[in-house]
């Protein structure tokens, strides 16, 4: 058990007063202690540590430490000499002999010093006996100064002349006479009250003597067992004898030391700030460290927004100019498809009226061979009939050649191709919710980058208009090389073709489509074989485990030539 001893003189002489005391206890109890002789300030920093089980005090520190650290008031010592244990210790105002006091008044113009602010009998409770004469002993004493521990060291100080008047605990005077350490006449007690029973000069009322009091850990059958042994202490017992104590006492009455509480201003009647600031220094801390983490955290969110922001602002302005340069890229593929689309018209349209055309012409020619010489004028018009029909074909002609776009062959790379038209048509993809399945291979031919874009553009914009009905519409493609072939497989699970519209799908002017031209199919198929390849659909497609399905397949073949 560790014991807190109040120390006003050395360590040693501290342990040399109490330790029999508790040897004894050891020996009746068997628990082992270890003395700590503390002063005021260090007895404060250990009770609120929790590094004591009891403490050896005054009664002022007992009654302090109930409120803040629950410390139980056990017994009471009764020193030697004194009949009454609730009045056993006072504060004495100790001078030279030469010197007169007559009052508390007169302190004013006097040096005082004493051990320690906190010191029970040598200043808290002269404290309380000047508050009772009106007076502040930090305020309206001449010179008031603390020269710590040991207390009989400010004996020393009022000899040498070094102060006036010294604080001091009743009885230091007497028994500092009694052993010859000072002469007996050289110092006296001023300003003395009588007090019976009470064999010590005193400048103040009396106050209980030390308590031993143990801490709220402290296992109460454990404090049971050290106070029946201490109680069993008599004034004859050589532990009294070294301790200068009659013996131990159950708890004496109190209320003055309240009163004396009361003068001071001390708790309970008013608040004590300091145990308050000290039991708010830990969650202060917490609170200090929440708040500055959590403006570090705003901090650091703050700052990931501006980069957020920023770095939105530069995605939408990349965006932007990403859908612009998109925009150009549809407005020429769209530009370039009517052009060819114009074409592959007016070859059709050329094809068509180029056979009546012909069939006039023919019809004319023989009309003519059966005139006679003497129908000159109808030979005539006939003449001018078959010029009309030549300068009709020459038009049809000249028409078709401007109409023609010029293929302009290099190297292409199929797939960064097919990622441009999936990128160019992701829109549609979006608004159907489709995201095709790609099994692209790294395969570069030479073709008309252009031409090849219109044709994957068209059959892509097949297969969505195929699935606009379907529930779950898939879409895949792959591009795969075999026998330096370059094969390109676009397959949907739309409705399909019929096996007639199969059959015509390549035919111009062939459509299912309520506004279509029946050209797009056409122009796929003139741009490949262009290229040297071949485009071919297949309808009734079969699944991984052979079931039918809907939809369609369209394969090109493109042939794969070393790009020098």
């Amino acid at each position: 058990m560790r014991v807190g001893a109040l120390a006003f003189a050395s360590p040693e002489a501290v342990t040399k007063r109490w330790q029999p005391t508790f040897d004894r206890v050891t020996s009746d109890t068997g628990i082992e202690f270890q003395l700590i002789p503390l002063t005021p300030q260090q007895l404060n920093e250990f009770v609120a540590n929790n590094k004591l089980d009891f403490i050896i005090g005054n009664a002022l520190t007992t009654v302090e430490f109930k409120k803040d650290y629950g410390v139980s008031h056990l017994l009471t010592l009764v020193p030697d000499q004194h009949l009454r244990p609730e009045h056993s210790v006072g504060s004495a105002l100790i001078a030279r002999s030469s010197l007169q006091v007559d009052s508390f008044t007169d302190l004013k113009n006097l040096s005082v010093i004493s051990s320690d602010p906190k010191a029970f009998g040598g200043f808290q409770i002269m404290a309380g006996e000047l508050a009772n004469h009106q007076l502040n002993p930090f305020n309206d004493l001449g010179k008031l100064t603390f020269v710590g521990f040991p207390q009989s060291k400010l004996l020393d100080n009022i000899l040498d002349g070094h102060a006036d008047i010294a604080i001091l605990p009743t009885c230091v005077l007497e028994a500092a006479i009694k052993t010859n350490k000072i002469p007996a006449d050289s110092l006296k007690v001023v300003l003395s009250t009588s007090e019976q029973n009470f064999e010590c000069q005193s400048s103040s009322r009396l106050y209980p003597s030390y308590a031993l009091s143990k801490l709220g850990h402290t296992d109460h059958k454990l404090a049971s067992e050290i106070v029946y042994s201490m109680l069993a202490i008599t004034a004859q017992d050589k532990e009294a004898k070294l301790g200068r104590y009659q013996y131990w006492s159950t708890p004496v009455k109190d209320s003055h030391v309240f009163q004396l509480l009361k003068q001071l201003n001390r708790w309970p009647f008013v608040t004590n700030w300091d145990r308050i600031a000290r039991d708010a220094v830990p969650w202060t801390l917490a609170v200090f460290i929440l708040l500055l983490l959590g403006y570090l955290h705003h901090m650091r969110v703050k700052r990931l927004v501006v980069q957020r922001t920023r770095a939105l602002s530069d995605e939408m302005e990349q965006h932007k100019t990403t859908q612009k340069a998109l925009f150009e890229q549809q407005k020429q593929f769209y530009k370039a498809q009517r052009v060819l689309l114009t074409g592959e018209m007016a070859s059709g349209i050329a094809h068509e009226l180029n056979q009546p055309l012909a069939g006039i012409r023919y019809l004319t020619q023989g009309c003519i061979y059966r005139l006679k010489d003497e129908q000159a004028e109808l030979k005539a018009a006939l003449d001018k009939t078959i010029q009309q029909v030549d300068r009709a074909q020459s038009t049809i002609k000249r028409f078709r050649q401007f109409c023609h776009q010029s293929s302009q062959f290099e190297r292409c790379d199929l797939t960064s191709l097919i990622d441009d038209v999936l990128n160019l048509m992701q829109a549609d993809f979006k608004r159907m919710q489709i995201n095709p399945t790609l099994d692209l291979d790294k395969i570069e031919i030479e073709a008309d980058i252009s031409l090849l874009q219109q044709v994957l553009v068209n059959l892509l914009k097949n297969s969505l208009d195929a699935m606009e009905t379907v529930i779950y519409p898939k879409l895949s493609i792959t591009l795969s090389a075999k026998q330096n072939l370059a094969l390109i497989d676009i397959q949907d699970n739309g409705i399909g073709l019929s096996d007639t519209a199969l059959e015509r799908l390549f035919f111009p002017f062939e459509t299912s489509k309520e506004n279509g031209l029946g050209l797009g199919m056409v122009v796929c198929k003139r741009i490949i074989e262009e290229h040297g390849g071949l485009i071919t659909a297949t309808n009734k497609l079969t699944d991984a485990r052979g079931n039918l399905t809907t939809g369609l397949l369209i394969s090109i073949t493109l042939p794969i030539k070393k790009i020098p």
